[in-house]
C-alpha cells in the first residue's frame, strides 16, 4: 500500500494551531494507510517525516493577505524561498521542501493547504479558523480510499 502522511504544522498559539485541529478532526475518519501527524514548528526536521512517504499532505496557517478562514492550496514548485514567508515558523516551508528535494527526500506527490489566519495572539482557535479546519477536514476525508 502507498504511504500517505498528513502533517498538521503549528504552534500552541491561537489560530497557528489550525493544522493540529485538522489532524484531530481527521482522526478516525481515514483508513489505516493514512498516517496523521501534528508537529510543533519542525523546521528542517520535517524532512525526517518525509521518509518512505509517497503522498505528503501539509497543513499550515498562513498569512498571505487573503480573507481569514480562506483555504489556499499551494503548489510546492510555486513557493518562493526567496523572501516571502507564508508560514510563521523558524524555517520557511519553501526552504525545507527545497532542501528535501536536494537530498532526494521529497515525496513524489506533495499537497500543501494553507488556512489564512488573522493572528496568533489568542489562547483559543477562532471561530473562523474552526470553520476552515472543519471544511478542510471534510475535503481531506477521502484520502487513501
Amino acid at each position: 500500500p502507498r504511504v500517505i502522511r498528513v502533517i498538521g504544522l503549528g504552534s500552541p498559539f491561537g489560530d497557528d494551531r489550525v493544522g493540529w485541529r485538522v489532524i484531530r478532526l481527521l482522526n478516525g475518519r481515514l483508513p489505516g494507510t493514512v498516517d496523521l501527524v501534528a508537529l510543533d514548528r519542525p523546521g528542517s526536521t520535517l524532512i525526517h517525516w518525509m521518509q518512505g512517504v509517497e503522498h505528503l499532505v501539509l497543513i499550515d496557517a498562513v498569512r498571505s493577505g487573503a480573507r481569514p478562514g480562506e483555504l489556499i492550496r499551494l503548489d510546492p514548485a510555486e513557493l518562493d524561498s526567496g523572501g516571502a514567508r507564508l508560514t510563521s515558523h523558524d524555517l520557511a516551508l519553501a526552504e525545507t521542501l527545497h532542501l528535501a528535494a536536494t537530498l532526494g527526500s521529497l515525496p513524489p506527490l506533495v499537497d500543501i493547504y494553507g488556512v489564512e489566519i488573522n493572528g496568533c495572539t489568542d489562547q483559543h482557535l477562532s471561530d473562523v479558523a474552526e470553520v476552515a479546519a472543519t471544511r478542510l477536514a471534510s475535503i481531506l476525508a477521502g484520502l487513501g480510499r
